[in-house]
Parts: C-alpha cells; structure tokens; sequence
C-alpha cells in the first residue's frame, strides 16, 4: 500500500519519523510534513506566495522524507500533486503528541489535514495519542498499526477517521466510534517585556473540567478507551438550519 504521512509537529519528529519507520517495512511511505511545528494553524493553507520543499537526506531510513514551509494542510495538498502520477491509497496525519479531542479538534492541524485530504478525494486518517515519554509513541505506534486493517475497514474518502490512542500506562480497553465533546482550556496569556516589535504575548492553558455527555471522545478518551470520529469539513448545523428555514417561511 502507498501511504503519505503528514502532520502539524514537523519532519523532525519522533512520532512521524517512528511511524514511518514502521510502517516502511509493510509499506511504500512518502514523509512530506512542515519544517517546522505547526501545531494550532488548523486548515490553514498558503495563498499567494511561495512555499519550498526540500528533499531530506535519509540514507538510513526505507521511506523518502519531505519538508515544507508551509501548514500541515499545504503539506497535504503539495504532496498529492507530487504524487499524482503514482498516487497514496491512503494519507495519515500523525502521529500528534496531543490528544486531538473534543473542540481541541477546531484547532489541530493534524485533524485538518486529514480533512484536506478527503476534500481532494483520498482516504485519510489522523492519529494523536498522549505520549509521556519516547516509549509511549513506540506503544501507540505498535497499537495503531496492529489495529490499521480495522481502520482501514472503516476508512472512506466522504470522511476523515480522527484515531485517538491511550499511552501504555493508561491503556486502551477497547475502540468506541463516538462523536466529538467539548474540551476548553483555560486561556492564559504570558506577557514578556515589550521591544521594537510591540509587547510580547504566549497564550498557555490546561483543559478545564466539563461536563461532558456519556457518548463523546472526551469521556471514552478519559476512561481509557481509544476514540475513532469521522470528521467533514461540513460545518453547517442542520438542526438549526431546520429551524431557521421554518422561521422564515412562518
């Protein structure tokens, strides 16, 4: 199978370079992923002017590795047009050393990317986890792959599968398809010394307790089961579009 590995961490890191290593002794894989962390630009894309792709010297590796200075979502899409004449089976996002849960959803450049993907009519999945320790991606790496054929039974190019894997200490009982919950952090600002630039401000913050309803990502997530959500880029409310046509017609 021909697989693209993108993600929203960088070419550099653990949980991409370990997973196509993996995945290279099975697969053809192609690496093309962003320069540098890009972690919260969502389904940001580059307009306008250019990005640069550069071919990554990986003489010990069986997978060819790409950077991009641009968005997870550039990555995607640069990497189906370089690959158009030899085209994935399938695109994974991943793998993200946050869980990608709940609203965290709206922001993760690894969720949208898959969501790119399956907008250019590919099937895609994106997969995070919650890493502790390098051990803890190799656990979640391992579960992933052991559990791909079963991804791939549920995988279609109408939706993005968003994966989302336990660490070995907390485990992972089963697999629940589930819809998304809710998950807010608390928005705290640092402020540094300003400078010529203007005064400097880093946006830090942990998930708030919510209360969420039994059958979400966030509740299975937290009770230790790994969560699967097919995701579009429809975003439209159709219960109150419903209603909105009714008032309108009264």
């Amino acid at each position: 199978m021909k697989i693209l590995i993108v993600n929203d961490d960088g070419y550099t890191s653990i949980g991409i370079r370990n997973l196509a290593k993996e995945l290279s002794k099975r697969h053809e894989v192609t690496v093309i992923a962003p320069l540098k962390c890009n972690s919260g630009m969502a389904h940001a894309m580059t307009f306008g002017k250019p990005i640069y792709l550069k071919k990554i010297s990986n003489p010990n590796e069986n997978y060819d590795c790409y950077s991009v200075s641009g968005t997870p979502a550039d990555c995607v899409k640069l990497g189906t047009e370089l690959m158009v004449q030899n085209p994935p089976d399938l695109i994974i996002s991943g793998i993200n050393n946050e869980p990608n849960i709940g609203t965290t959803i709206v922001y993760s450049g690894t969720a949208n990317a898959a969501m790119e993907a399956t907008i250019l009519g590919y099937k895609a999945i994106a997969v995070s986890g919650n890493p502790t320790c390098d051990e803890d991606f190799d656990y979640i790496i391992n579960y992933f792959i052991e559990h791909l054929d079963y991804y791939l039974s549920l995988c279609s190019v109408e939706y993005a599968l968003n994966v989302n894997i336990n660490n070995e200490k907390i485990g992972n009982i089963a697999h629940k398809l589930t819809p998304i919950g809710v998950r807010i952090f608390s928005d705290i600002y640092l402020v540094g010394e300003g400078d010529e630039n203007g005064i400097p401000h880093k946006l830090v913050g942990n998930p708030l307790p919510i209360a969420n309803v039994e059958d979400c990502d966030v509740t299975w997530y937290q009770k230790g089961y790994a969560t699967i959500t097919p995701l579009t880029s429809d975003n439209t409310m159709f219960t109150a579009l419903k209603i909105l046509k009714r008032k309108v017609n009264e």
